[in-house]
This record gives structure tokens, C-alpha cells and sequence, in this order.
């Protein structure tokens, strides 16, 4: 697991996210989008805090448009714990550090 906020695309998300050991909590995002924007120093935060417990990774929509579909990305930024190649949570919209903690504890 990582320390920093890890930038999948199409070509590696299977692998470093559903195919990963233990939980990791993907982004869906888009550069162009304030809120997604104004997401990543959480995310930063949070990959550092718990970076022997969870993988946070981030995928641009954008730049990755096979995957979103896959997953049923409506809006952004969409954020969901996979643990074990599954969906256990998830999260749409805005999110403060508070409410991404609340969404990971319990996969830990």
C-alpha cells in the first residue's frame, strides 16, 4: 500500500485496484471539476495517514473512459471501497476527510 494517491487508468485499474490485496478506496474524477479538484488534498491526507491499511487510487474519467462505464460512474467524483474485487461502499459527491474516514473504516 501506498503513501501517496496512486493514478490508475483503463490499462491498470483491474489490477491495482480490483485485483489488489486488502481495501482500496478509488476515485472517479475529472480535472476540469472544482469539487474533484478540491478532493485531492483529502485524499493526499488520507493516503498517508492509513498507507499500511488502505490504497487510495484515482482514475480520470477523461483520460480513462473505459473504465467509468464498468462501474456505473454517473457523477463525480464517485468514490468506492473495492475489498476483495467487490464494491463495499461507496460515496457520490463532495467529501470532507471526516466523511472518506467514515467511508473506509469499516473495510480496514
Amino acid at each position: 500500500m501506498a503513501n501517496t494517491v496512486l493514478d490508475v487508468t483503463d490499462a491498470d485499474f483491474e489490477a491495482k485496484v480490483v485485483e489488489a490485496q486488502g481495501p482500496v478506496l478509488a476515485v472517479f474524477r475529472a480535472e476540469w471539476s472544482a469539487v474533484c479538484r478540491a478532493l485531492d488534498p483529502v485524499l493526499a491526507e488520507v493516503a498517508k495517514e492509513y498507507a499500511d491499511r488502505v490504497t487510495v487510487a484515482r482514475l480520470d474519467i477523461d483520460r480513462s473512459p473505459e473504465t467509468p462505464p464498468k462501474y456505473d460512474i454517473t457523477a463525480i467524483p464517485t468514490l468506492h471501497v473495492f475489498n476483495g474485487g467487490n464494491i463495499v461502499a461507496t460515496r457520490i459527491g463532495p467529501a470532507s476527510k471526516n466523511n472518506v474516514v467514515d467511508l473506509i473504516t469499516p473495510h480496514l
